[in-house]
């Protein structure tokens, strides 16, 4: 009897471990298909300095400008560094404005 609680234990240890990464991976898929096409309508109105696509972009990801600026990477680079990197002045004001960001941060001494 006392032999087969050593031998259940660890059965029950590996499968409860098997199951928590099987369930962690399923989560890791990424982000659903609209939600992505949407944060890519985001870089590309921020790419092409047109603020009311901008606008419209953030409004229909229903995610808040503070959130994006916070984790939307674009090509490797935040927001505000996109839009400068592009020489996108006008939506790199836009965003400073809307994030309460010196305007500093744009103009980056190398």
């Amino acid at each position: 009897m006392d032999m087969s609680r050593h031998v259940r234990l660890p059965a029950l240890f590996g499968l409860g471990i098997t199951l928590a990464l099987s369930a962690s991976l399923a989560n890791a898929n990424g982000y659903p298909e609209d939600t992505e096409k949407d944060l890519v309508a985001v870089c590309e109105a921020i790419k092409e300095d047109n603020r009311l696509a901008l606008h419209k972009a953030v409004k229909r990801s229903r995610i808040s400008y503070k959130n994006l600026h916070k984790g939307l990477v674009c090509n490797g680079e935040d927001m505000l560094s996109f839009a400068q990197s592009h020489n996108a002045t006008s939506t790199g004001d836009y965003l400073a404005r809307r994030l309460n960001a010196n305007k500093s941060v744009l103009t980056a001494k190398r």
